[in-house]
């Protein structure tokens, strides 16, 4: 993260309407590479034929998430996660890979991994803080283009949306953001044993 900002320091100065603006994102990517990130969420995907709307909870930590939301709750420690169906009354264990995450639907993946994979291409200021505009490093990934606004000190993430190549359109808004103390990792891993004896469980590792 270190080097994304060095990035932005000299090669991108011209791509922001005055300093403060880098300031804001550099603080902002500081803040995730140095604390736990907490928030809420509510999102719309539209595909051309159909809308999908959700909300939720996210908090990120390093390499790890838990998320919220939709019925459904998700932990990751990093190398593995937890899917948990209450509802339902299942369970499904898997290897998570990094490296290749659904940014569609998953806000927590979205947000550790855009310094990584998006570079800035424009930026505006607004009342509230500032507008960026990104585009992929790699034209591997099935993202056309990305927008974050940011707040104006960079302590507060309030919208992030995605095109998709194939044309579809994912819309999060973040009523609520902050950055909290780094805390116990543990509470990103699930114990399916302490669940109830008549859970489904399906473990695909």
């Amino acid at each position: 993260m270190k080097h994304f900002a060095v990035i932005l320091s000299f090669l991108l100065w011209g791509v922001f309407p005055r300093a403060s603006a880098q300031d804001a994102l550099s603080g902002f990517i500081s803040g995730l590479s140095s604390h736990a990130a907490v928030f809420s969420y509510s999102y719309v995907i539209d595909d051309g034929h159909t809308k999908i709307a959700g909300d939720g909870t996210a908090e990120i930590q390093g390499d790890s998430y838990l998320v919220k939301g939709d019925g459904l709750e998700v932990y990751c420690d990093g190398a593995c996660r937890w899917t948990v169906d209450r509802q339902s009354m299942e369970a499904v264990v898997e290897s998570y890979d990094p490296e290749s995450p659904d940014y569609t639907v998953n806000p927590a993946a979205l947000l550790k991994n855009f310094d990584k994979l998006f570079s800035v291409k424009g930026c505006e200021s607004t009342s509230s803080g500032y507008d960026y505009v990104l585009s992929p490093v790699s034209g591997k990934t099935d993202v056309e283009s990305m927008e974050l606004s940011l707040s104006a000190d960079g302590k507060r993430l309030m919208y992030a949306g995605l095109k998709m190549k194939n044309g579809a359109v994912a819309a999060f808004t973040v009523p609520s953001f902050c950055f909290a103390p780094v805390s116990d990792a543990s509470r990103f891993c699930f114990d399916v044993s302490a669940l109830p004896a008549d859970y489904i469980v399906t473990d695909l590792r």
